[in-house]
């Protein structure tokens, strides 16, 4: 059951689908499809609508419970967090969107698989990962088939009806995801790259132009300097609305935060409660039913090992008779209060060390000899006095170094076994160096193997926020509401009340926060309902704050709304006739300056050298990217000074002095291959996006959850 549950936890939040970019050359259907199409809003019953047909609410709810109950018992949690609960639902989701949108592709395409390939993944020659990693010997490091056959042996003469279903599940994903695969290459196998091209590509990458370059930027006219009426606005949208169309809905909001973390008094109260709770807890004679009456913890009767107690009280919890009470300890927002209660022996030993790996770099005898000195030289280091923590930091390669190579205790057979028998067969203050299959460990054994487990009974409290805390705060955020009818009145308070404005700029409609804060999905539930220039009531967000906000600019999807757009369109008109007034600048400067030189001094603006420029590097020195300016000077023969040319962070006069062409290049078979790996890598994650655009998915989520 135990190689179920690591299979089923490490699959079962990543069953979906992965996409790729070229869908549209290949699911012919989905760009010829007749299936009429639903106008006008969603009724509120359903969550989706894809390619005309809905999806009810009561649907997906039943998917959802099925899904949730399966990741309970595969992680064996009664309760789910809400991130927890938001992953399911994307996990849902995104079945949803496979069953929808990908299995009629397999079905036209013939994607399937067969028994024979679910064999082969299983128990076959091509492994699946979930399979390999699931039944690797964490001792060994070694895959045997054997095991998985043993496994399957076992589950289908037995009786466990959970484990059957929860296989049977397994086995589907893997059918799922192996369509998956298929269907991906069979994409990539549509990509190919032309002679041309690769041509294209590499004299984008070799051919050079050195150049001297004199820039205006934008920047040095003041924005407020450009004025505009809402009419010139209006006329610049209606000139460029394209460029405004929206990708997706979002919102923009504003809002105000009221903070209830806990008080000085609230603090006083929790530490007064800790240390009232030490004469008790000493003196009960029933320790189940006293935790479980004053702790926020019930009692636990888990005889446990020191690494599931804090570092600081270990060494006395291991080392004290039952009864003996440790604390009050604060940490972590916490106050603690831990009791002895009993104790017994492990089957197998707990152990302690740290390590500093030093890996081989390398497959030849000198690579090996070379890692082994620098191990012996660290070990040296450390026996006249260095510390091991620091030298960890500095020469570790594994994820420990950054704890000064403290491994933790960890149980017997949990390290490879030359790991493993170096360090249960020592004692605590041994150093030394050991090589194994990952290489050569620095070695310190930094405490004594032990079998000992201890029960502990834990009174617990948080320092959380008192009624009258959260009143206070709760009657200045409704204060504020209550004044706050519309968005001008909404400004108006926060000037008032000096607060501070915060600003979400493009909030998705499923979204589960805000720019700085967790858990405000209820912000954007509502915002998703509201109107521009509406005002919130007093919404909880997490377990410490009020929020109220105000929806500053809608925007949806395949849409261009001058209001939701206006600021863009201020910035951008604002750029073009900075553009006019520094092309003009600069046009007048050239006509009486005919050199870079006498051009920098009359502008006063830097003369600056590029030495070599690309024309696949869009960045230039001094500068930033630029393309369009980079363009031009990749296109200008030597010699010419040329401007002024408006560009995408000023207005340049620029000349090349010296034109560099592509090297003659016969072999362009690198340039195919590196062109056509970087389209198929897009592919992989784009092509269910591309789907979801042609089959016209709309997604409600938002107005259940």
């Amino acid at each position: 059951m135990a190689i179920l549950t690591k299979i089923r936890n490490r699959s079962g939040l990543a069953i979906g689908v992965v996409g790729g970019a070229l869908l549209l050359f290949v699911i012919s259907d989905a760009l010829n499809s007749n299936s009429s199409l639903f106008s006008g809003q969603a009724s509120s019953n359903n969550v989706a609508e894809i390619d005309g047909e809905t999806i009810g609410i009561r649907q997906f709810e039943e998917r959802l419970e099925i899904n949730t109950e399966n990741f309970k018992k595969r992680s064996q949690q009664e309760n789910l967090d809400e991130n927890t609960l938001n992953q399911v639902r994307e996990q849902t989701w995104t079945q949803v969107m496979n069953d929808y949108l990908m299995v009629k592709q397999y079905k036209d395409l013939g994607i399937e698989i067969s028994n024979e390939e679910l064999e082969d993944m299983l128990i076959g020659k091509n492994i699946h990962p979930q399979i390999l990693q699931s039944f690797t010997d964490p001792a060994t490091g070694q895959f045997d088939v054997n095991n998985v056959k043993r496994y399957l042996k076992q589950m289908s003469e037995g009786t466990d009806e959970n484990m059957k279903a929860q296989w049977k599940e397994f086995e589907d994903y893997l059918v799922t995801d192996g369509q998956q695969r298929k269907f991906t290459n069979l994409l990539k196998k549509g990509v190919y790259t032309t002679s041309l091209e690769a041509k294209s590509a590499f004299q984008a990458r070799t051919a050079t132009a050195e150049f001297n370059f004199v820039a205006i930027p934008y920047m040095s006219i003041v924005d407020t300097t450009i004025t505009a009426e809402e009419s010139d606005l209006k006329s610049y949208f209606k000139k460029n609305m394209d460029k405004y169309k929206e990708r997706e809905n979002s919102r923009k909001l504003e809002f105000v935060v009221w903070d209830f973390a806990p008080s000085s008094e609230d603090s006083a109260a929790a530490q007064k409660w800790a240390y009232d709770q030490l004469e008790q807890f000493k003196s009960t004679d029933n320790d189940t039913t006293y935790t479980n009456s004053n702790s926020e913890l019930g009692f636990d009767p888990t005889a446990r090992n020191r690494s599931a107690y804090p570092e600081e009280l270990q060494a006395q919890l291991f080392s004290s008779a039952p009864g003996t009470v440790f604390g009050p300890m604060f940490k972590n927002g916490k106050y603690s209060i831990y009791k002895v209660v009993g104790e017994k022996e492990d089957t197998a030993f707990s152990m302690r060390a740290s390590h500093i790996l030093i890996r081989v770099e390398g497959a030849t005898m000198e690579d090996t000899i070379k890692a082994r000195t620098k191990a012996n030289d660290i070990l040296t280091r450390i026996k006249k006095g260095e510390s091991f923590a620091a030298l960890a930091s500095e020469f570790g390669t594994d994820g420990t170094k950054d704890k000064g190579g403290d491994l933790g205790w960890f149980t017997e057979g949990a390290m490879v076994k030359d790991f493993n028998d170096a360090i249960k067969n020592g004692r605590k203050g041994d150093q030394f160096v050991l090589k194994t299959q990952f290489g050569f460990h620095v070695i310190k054994i930094t405490e004594d193997k032990s079998k000992k487990l201890v029960t502990a009974a834990v009174l617990e409290r948080t320092v959380a926020a008192s009624d009258k805390t959260t009143g206070v705060a709760y009657n200045e955020a409704s204060t504020f509401a209550a004044a706050s009818t519309d968005a001008k009145s909404f400004e108006a308070n926060i000037a008032e009340k000096k607060m501070e404005k915060r600003v979400a700029e493009f909030v998705k409609e499923n979204d589960n926060f805000l720019p700085g804060f967790n858990e405000a999905r209820e912000v954007v539930k509502w915002a998703y309902t509201a109107k521009v220039g509406a005002v919130s009531e007093v919404i909880t967000i997490g377990n410490d704050k009020y929020v109220i906000a105000t929806v500053n600019a809608i925007r949806e999807k395949g849409k261009a709304s001058f209001e939701s757009s206006r600021e863009r369109v201020l910035a951008d008109y604002r750029k073009d006739k900075k553009a006019e007034q520094l092309m003009e600048k600069m046009k007048t400067a050239m006509e009486s300056n005919t050199t870079l030189d006498a051009l920098s001094r009359n502008l006063n603006q830097a003369l600056n050298p590029v030495p070599s420029q690309t024309f696949e590097n869009s960045s230039v020195p001094m500068v930033g990217y630029d393309p369009s300016f980079v363009g031009t000077v990749m296109g200008t023969p030597a010699g010419k000074l040329v401007g002024p040319v408006k560009g995408d962070g000023g207005v340049y006069a620029f000349q090349v002095t010296k034109s560099t062409p592509a090297p003659a290049q016969s072999d362009l078979n690198s340039f195919k291959t590196e062109i056509s790996s970087a389209i198929q890598s897009r592919i992989e994650y784009s092509y269910l996006e591309v789907l979801k655009e042609v089959k016209n998915v709309k997604d409600y989520r938002y107005k259940f959850y």
